[in-house]
């Protein structure tokens, strides 16, 4: 079988050939060689009869067999050296064409001659003779150990079909069409099917456990790696743990990650409550405040597959999914992680540069380490929020319901839902103080409110005894409502109940302020029963506990009707009231918004109270 055999700083990496293998940096190639100086479409080899011919495509750096360009197409014979791109050292793509079933060939060191001098001595251009070199003995051993960080080099990511591995079990084939990704130092590899492939050059980090220390005891470069592993995650702890303010805490994940990564711009997007993402801490590098392109296709992509993406050359790689923004916008190398919470996606960190292939495997794992970490210190204050914004809800409306109701929310036996619920059968309770603009006119306002605040005192401990729920205060006026959150049969009797107790308060009250040589007041109340909506009501800022409809507006005009120390009620509360009260029918009224006069009754007094 065929191969090509690919320098990289792991060693040797064996590609098995196709019958015709297409071979540059678009992703829709056989082989993707990602290197900013190769081509998008580079070459071709392919199989004639016994013989193998590579057929350069125009490329821009070229195509050379042993130190010499191709024009056109060239036959490759066993043992011949292919580079990709450029005969600069340090520069383009090296490999070895492999043909034969004996021993494995690879290829030379950089620092090696290229062309005539990387033969034997006295061998013809194209033998099969091949010096033994240290490289070459490494090609016939496993690669070493992927944990092993990678070095510097020039070459970036191969693309291609699963490669052989000399030395070793051979692992179970892929299925048909399906491409693997080698990250140059082996740390990760993924394989894509051809066929559901929507987006070119995804790559899953995937981060590596720690070993035993008897295990890697030996392994000085893995040791160097799990302790740089170990150093970064307490650096950033060390950095973020404390912080509770989640803004403050992203422009601290800012920091790491230029710290820990070559990037000229980055950007941290959560999800918001209607699912968008929302950007919510971006830097540029050069400090500049200009704005930071994204693009939608990425993204899409990671959120909706829980996948990191990393890309050397974004235009090219997502080409397929159409994505002009990356070419627009000129992202070049981008790394893009989600921000995963368990199995939840709270949203991304964003990474690119300007520059090809700036980013590596080491980097791509150091972003996927640290959004990890980010993740769980951003769900914490996520829910911390969540947890603070609960308890001042839960005060709020603790001191909208009767505490006996209250207790009920809290032990989790009554459910208070947010938005707008529909009910039947609601009692609406509405009173004000008759004369209260006439009476503190020229009185001390600090009087006024000290009056009002031991006049709603009171009056609020009444309506909770009777379990209502305390809408709002309306200047003077206080409005009250039965039957939400807690319903029950006999909420219009307790509401009318409620109202013969504030107005025997009221006697009090004036009896007290008599004493000290202030004026009287006088209470006129409104109750009516009938079918509205209740739920919060106002901004994400603000929300208010309240009802709406036609029969909160109903009981506010007969609050209206109600003279002095009278409670009115309506026709439909009557009905609700049996006879548990001495009721006084009183002629129809016309109230706004009915055609017809309606008719309400005073009540006098509770039967047997």
């Amino acid at each position: 079988m065929a191969r090509l055999i690919l320098l990289t700083p792991d060693g040797p990496q064996s590609i098995e050939l196709r019958q015709t293998n297409t071979l540059g940096r678009h992703p829709n190639n056989t082989i993707q060689l990602l290197d900013k100086i190769v081509s998008k479409e580079h070459c071709v080899i392919e199989r004639r009869d016994d013989t193998w011919i590579l057929r350069d495509l125009g490329s821009l750096n070229g195509s050379y067999v042993n130190g010499d360009r191709v024009q056109g197409e060239k036959s490759v014979k066993h043992g011949d050296e292919i580079i990709f791109g450029t005969l600069r050292p340090g520069e383009g793509i090296r490999a070895r064409f492999d043909n034969h079933a004996g021993a494995s060939l690879a290829p030379q060191p950089p620092s090696a001659p290229f062309g005539g001098a990387a033969r034997a001595p006295g061998s013809a251009p194209g033998s099969d003779a091949v010096p033994p070199t240290p490289m070459a003995a490494r090609a016939s051993s496993p690669p070493r150990s992927s944990n092993t960080s990678p070095q510097p080099f020039s070459s970036p990511l191969v693309n291609a079909q699963p490669p052989t591995a000399p030395a070793q079990a051979a692992a179970p084939a892929p299925p048909v069409g399906t491409r693997t990704q080698f990250l140059s130092g082996g740390s990760t590899r993924v394989e894509l099917r051809e066929a559901a492939r929507a987006i070119g050059a995804q790559i899953q980090a995937k981060t590596k456990g720690f070993q035993p220390f008897d295990a890697v005891a030996s392994d000085q470069a893995q040791l160097k790696t799990d302790y740089e592993r170990l150093r970064m995650a307490w650096e950033l702890t060390r950095t973020i743990s404390a912080e509770r303010d989640l803004d403050k805490l992203l422009e601290k994940i800012l920091d790491a990650l230029f710290s820990f990564v070559a990037a000229d711009r980055a950007v941290i997007l959560l999800r918001g409550e209607d699912g968008e993402l929302e950007a919510h801490a971006a830097r540029r590098r050069d400090g500049s405040s200009d704005s930071i392109p994204l693009s939608t296709t990425i993204l899409g992509h990671v959120m909706r597959e829980k996948a990191s993406v990393l890309t050397h050359d974004a235009a090219m790689d997502f080409a397929l999914s159409k994505g002009k923004s990356m070419i627009l916008n000129r992202i070049s190398s981008a790394i893009v992680v989600p921000l995963l919470h368990e199995d939840t996606v709270l949203g991304a960190v964003w990474l690119d540069s300007a520059s090809l292939g700036q980013f590596g495997a080491k980097d791509l794992e150091i972003v996927t380490a640290v959004g990890a970490q980010a993740a769980l210190f951003i769900q914490n204050s996520l829910l911390s929020r969540k947890i603070e914004a609960e308890i001042i809800m839960r005060e709020r409306f603790s001191r909208l319901i009767a505490p006996n109701v209250a207790a009920e929310v809290e032990a989790g036996r009554l459910e208070i839902k947010k938005g707008g619920v529909g009910l039947e059968h609601c009692t609406v309770f509405n009173s004000d103080i008759r004369g209260f603009t006439k009476m503190s006119s020229g009185v001390d306002a600090g009087g006024v409110v000290d009056m009002l605040n031991e006049y709603f005192e009171q009056m609020v401990e009444i309506i909770f005894r009777h379990e209502g729920t305390l809408d709002k205060f309306m200047g003077d006026g206080i409005m009250a409502f039965w039957g939400a959150p807690k319903a029950s049969s006999d909420d219009p009797v307790r509401s009318v109940r409620c109202g013969l107790d504030q107005l025997r308060a009221v006697e009090r009250f004036n009896e007290r302020r008599a004493g000290i040589g202030e004026p009287p007041i006088a209470v006129g109340i409104g109750i009516h029963t009938g079918p509205l909506v209740v739920g919060y009501v106002g901004s994400s800022k603000a929300l208010s506990y309240t009802v709406i409809g036609h029969t909160a507006n109903q009981s506010a005009r007969l609050c209206g009707v109600a003279e002095a120390g009278q409670l009115i009620v309506s026709g439909a509360t009557r009905a609700h009231l049996g006879d548990h009260f001495e009721l006084e029918e009183l002629p129809p009224v016309l109230l706004k918004g009915i055609a017809e006069p309606v008719p309400i009754f005073n009540v006098l007094r509770e039967r047997n109270a």
